[in-house]
């Protein structure tokens, strides 16, 4: 205010106070609660999404509603209330719980407001789960076990809708001998009438009330039995789908994996091993591809080489990690836009943000990496001889192992073509400009036609390898490259790399299968398939998960310039500026509904809502930790035992051992392991019997050697207690840290 009278040449010597504005804000979320009530109770159909996050070790849950509603200048407008709500714990029943909670809070601020009363409308929950027709989030067990909860209990609201029907439509007489039946079990159930008339008023009431439920219930039960199936589909109807980014996301992932595991089928080596400094420096010897392959590991040796990770996707983190960590105080972020500013004559963009894991950030840094590969074996090499004491840091060194590394080019080259032919083309149609309205359910041809085109690319690899490759074929969309730069620098490199076309087809396959299974919902016959167009619109999703991550997002950048602002004060605001409820309130509010938002939210800043949370969140804590430690000491007693078991056990000799059935050879690794001996992996890790036989013998024969200078454990279950895992971050985070 102070800063505008200046502008006009006028002093204003006072100011609101911290109290006032934190009620003006508190006044515009009663508003939008308001607001959501409201448009609720005018629409047919909603769904709902939501997604959630750690800050400050503290779960931050994002919620958002999708609904048709007027928007009071051009029609009809698809909203999204938005709510940022603080969780207990990160569970599918707390989850349901919350969002029951937050809709109460929606109907009771605007049943109690005068805008209901002059409408004449009462929202409760209830009508909220009749009009839910789906929920909309990413692809986590959270979250769908949040959805098959909401579903239940719509599903509730049907039985329940269907028995107070049934209930309302008998006859006089029919409904006076239905309810006596009813009245004799409840009485028996007493103890009959003496057990009954020895009940207080206020028990006969509560189980009087019990008993109406479960007439209610059974009404309700035997009539939707009594529907078709068409019909149940429609009144149950409920659709959980899923963020398209996700999707995407979990393709890459799969063929990533299958990419890996080709290397071996190949009968090769594969990548370079890229281990942190921690087990660098154990395997430093057995680095140089000269030693055997076959050379005997130490138990440090061996835990240090199953940890140690490889490949393009690892190699573009360490980039990342370099040219652009999160941390800004860390890496060679403006030494590396500098570096490539000068040598490209073009101002220069920043490495993709593998470091904070951004959608797509792996495969556009290996197209960046492609692209301008010449040039990042340069800047190690610039970075090693520009220190004062030249020399590389062990991440630095594992990014130029990386980009001199064939295997690892080979991978890059993969991911590229992947993106520049599936990725991208997908990401035009499920998001960005023109996508504010596709809806996620009319979407199942869309993700056919990826499944068919990846498959056709299997059949006929000439579509990508091919000397007349072109993109009108090559792409999903039939669109040009979206990176041709990197396109170009990827045809370029083929020739040199022996493995490209395999690996490349590997990861296509890969992304096939893990995109045949993260589509699941739009398949033939399914729940969204069976869906008339009608349904599909009252149903609306959008096809990613942005707003809730976009507002996760806002919420930590908010408390970071703002930390005093609490999270009911943030929710007001966001859902405010979101939901435009300032037009909302221009176009119904009278003064009596002013008046009425002031009250409500000095009732709310009054309630210490927010420090009640807190204490809930407090108490929650202490308990899951008393539980986990219980836990935990139970664990270590029955693991005691177990080892005690096991050392107790006897040893066959060699020559019982081809006698053993698989339970009996389990047996004896187990011993052997409780004896201390070394390299016996996980029981799953042996597929085959004749796997765990060979590890048997192996075990037997290294113990026949060394067995007589292990320890001897004594007394083993007498002292039982449960430590805590100790966590090395200096060599367990070393993809986040920077070594100086």
């Amino acid at each position: 205010m102070a800063c505008i009278g200046d502008v006009f040449g006028l002093q204003i010597n006072q100011e609101m106070s911290r109290r006032t504005v934190g009620r003006a804000v508190e006044e515009g979320g009663v508003a939008a609660r308001i607001q959501a009530a409201y448009k609720l109770s005018e629409t047919k159909g909603v769904t709902i999404s939501a997604d959630s996050t750690l800050n400050c070790g503290l779960n931050i849950e994002s919620a958002h509603m999708a609904l048709c509603v007027a928007d009071y200048t051009s029609g009809n407008l698809t909203i999204d209330p938005s709510s940022t709500p603080k969780t207990i714990d990160h569970t599918s029943a707390e989850a349901v719980r919350n969002w029951e909670a937050q809709i109460q809070e929606c109907c009771d601020i605007f049943n109690h407001s005068p805008l209901a009363r002059r409408l004449g409308r009462n929202f409760v929950v209830r009508d909220f789960m009749r009009i839910l027709n789906g929920m909309h989030g990413d692809h986590a067990s959270v979250e769908k076990g949040t959805a098959s909860g909401l579903k239940d209990r719509k599903h509730d609201v049907v039985i329940q809708d269907l028995g107070e029907e049934a209930l309302a439509g008998k006859e006089y007489m029919e409904l006076v001998n239905y309810l006596a039946a009813w009245n004799v079990k409840k009485i028996a159930e007493a103890g009959g009438e003496e057990g009954w008339k020895a009940l207080s008023p206020a028990e006969q009431a509560v189980r009087d009330g019990v008993l109406m439920k479960e007439i209610v219930t059974a009404l309700g039960k035997e009539a939707y039995d009594a529907l078709t199936p068409e019909e149940r589909r429609r009144l149950d109807l409920f659709i959980w789908g899923r963020c398209c980014m996700h999707k995407d996301l979990n393709s890459f992932k799969g063929g990533n994996a299958e990419m890996m595991l080709e290397w071996k089928r190949l009968g090769q080596d594969g990548p370079v091993l890229l281990c942190n400094k921690q087990n660098a420096s154990i395997l430093r010897h057995h680095l140089d591809r000269t030693i055997p392959k076959d050379a005997v590991l130490t138990e440090d040796e061996f835990k240090a080489f199953e940890t140690s990770t490889r490949g393009g996707v690892k190699a573009c983190a360490l980039a990342g990690a370099i040219f652009n960590n999160k941390d800004d105080k860390k890496g060679q972020g403006d030494r590396h836009i500098d570096f490539m500013t000068r040598k490209l004559g073009k101002q220069h963009k920043r490495f993709p943000n593998t470091s904070n894991t951004r959608f797509g950030s792996y495969s556009d840094a290996s197209a960046e990496l492609i692209t301008h590969l010449p040039l990042y074996k340069e800047i190690v090499d610039v970075i090693q001889w520009s220190k004062h004491v030249p020399s590389l840091t062990n991440i630095e060194k594992n990014l130029g192992n990386s980009l001199a590394d064939a295997c690892t080019l080979t991978e890059f080259v993969a991911m590229v073509i992947y993106q520049n032919v599936i990725t991208h083309p997908y990401m035009r149609q499920v998001r960005g400009p023109g996508t504010e309205n596709v809806n996620l359910l009319d979407l199942g041809p869309l993700h056919i036609a990826i499944r068919d085109h990846i498959q056709s690319i299997l059949d006929n690899p000439d579509i990508i390898f091919g000397s007349d490759i072109s993109y009108t074929t090559a792409t999903l969309d039939g669109k040009p490259w979206s990176n041709p730069e990197a396109m170009q620098a990827v045809f370029k490199l083929i020739p040199s790399l022996p493995f490209v076309k395999p690996i490349t087809l590997a990861f296509f396959r890969g992304a096939q299968v893990t995109w045949i299974r993260f589509s699941a919902e739009f398949a033939p016959g399914g729940l969204i398939d069976l869906c008339t167009a009608d349904e599909r619109q009252q149903a609306w999703m959008t096809p990613t998960n942005d707003a809730n991550e976009g507002e996760l997002s806002g919420y930590r950048v908010a408390v970071r310039g703002k930390p005093s602002l609490t999270l009911h004060q943030y929710n007001a605001l966001a859902m405010f500026r979101r939901n435009d409820t300032q037009a909302f309130m221009d176009a119904v509010f009278t003064d009596e509904n002013h008046a009425y938002i002031m009250r409500e939210a000095r009732r709310i800043d009054a309630s210490g809502v927010e420090a009640e949370k807190r204490r809930k969140i407090v108490d929650f804590r202490i308990q899951m930790a008393q539980m986990n430690k219980d836990k935990a000491d139970a664990k270590a007693k029955h693991d005691a035992e177990v080892l005690e078991a096991n050392l107790k056990r006897p040893l066959v000799s060699l020559r019982e051992m081809d006698g053993l059935k698989v339970p009996g050879i389990v047996d004896q690794l187990n011993a052997y392991r409780a004896r201390g001996v070394p390299n016996i992996l996980k029981i799953s890790n042996y597929r085959l019997k004749a796997d765990k036989l060979a590890a048997l013998k192996q075990a037997f024969e290294w113990y026949q050697v060394n067995g007589a200078s292990l320890p001897v454990l004594t007394g083993v279950s007498a002292a039982v207690q449960s430590n805590p895992a100790i966590i090395e971050d200096w060599a367990a985070e070393e993809d986040v840290k920077m070594e100086e």
